[in-house]
């Protein structure tokens, strides 16, 4: 893999509720062009060439958020500041806010690895023309892999987005950093089989905010529907890479929107 593959985009997460005492006190007038200004932004961010830019009508904790994901870092800056310089931005109260990157797995299977299972566990040759096959088809899926980790492409298709951020724990008991490195590769793999279960029902997007962020990693969750969202966190809290070692944040939970829903689902 060449070193321009191997560094990642910036992604940032925000998170907002709406002060509606301020909202209310813009005239009618103000307001329809507020919205007009607001829906601009949004159109502008959601067509910029190179920017994946998603608008969510939040739940709960939230009334409204964006994820953007650029190359640029010096473009996700902007975005924040640009949303906050508009008429409805200053109704905009943040909640959270969550910058991150995207990254490979230390975790992912290297060649020599793979190699190993070839010829140990599959009884393979090593000098047959299955075995050259077997590798050319392990490059090939490895470099698809990271290419997907590494420059993500948001799904377009699945409009229940949910958020968390999480790190590893370190307490004095169990300690993540404590443990070699074969065996979190091998807590990490099982912890990967539990999430391909949901193929087709959660695309997921794991984020790096080591030394960006408070946290170590941030997930974003895409679904068509709620339960998708609730078995895949359910089930994969039993590996032990969550159930002894993982520690969560809050988690955020809302639905994507365009932005000519802006009035009714915000309810402005």
């Amino acid at each position: 893999m060449t070193p321009d593959k191997i560094i990642g985009w910036p992604v940032l997460h925000q998170f907002y509720r709406i002060d509606r005492c301020r909202w209310r006190e813009l005239h009618a007038e103000e307001r329809i062009a507020a919205l007009d200004e607001f829906r601009a932004v949004l159109d502008q961010c959601k067509g910029e060439e190179g920017m994946q830019f998603v608008a969510i009508a939040g739940v709960a904790k939230s009334d409204f958020a964006i994820m953007a994901v650029h190359p640029e870092f010096q473009r996700i800056q902007r975005l924040g500041q640009q949303l906050a310089a508009t008429e409805l931005g200053s109704c905009l109260v943040p909640v959270y806010a969550f910058l991150s990157m995207s990254e490979v797995s230390e975790y992912m299977s290297g060649p020599s690895e793979w190699a190993r299972q070839l010829i140990e566990d599959q009884g393979v040759a090593p000098d047959s023309t299955e075995f050259a096959q077997g590798m050319d088809r392990f490059r090939q899926r490895i470099e698809k892999y990271a290419e997907a980790r590494v420059h993500p492409q948001l799904p377009t298709d699945m409009d229940i987005v949910c958020f968390y951020p999480m790190a590893k724990r370190r307490g004095e008991a169990q300690n993540w950093y404590t443990l070699d490195f074969t065996q979190r590769k091998r807590l990490m793999g099982d912890h990967a089989k539990t999430g391909r279960a949901f193929a087709g029902r959660v695309q997921q997007l794991i984020t790096s905010c080591t030394g960006l962020d408070d946290w170590e990693w941030g997930v974003t969750l895409f679904a068509r529907d709620l339960k998708s969202i609730r078995d895949v966190v359910y089930e994969m809290r039993f590996d032990p890479a969550s159930a002894i070692y993982g520690e969560f944040g809050e988690f955020y939970i809302g639905t994507r929107i365009e932005s000519a829903d802006l009035e009714e689902a915000l309810c402005l």
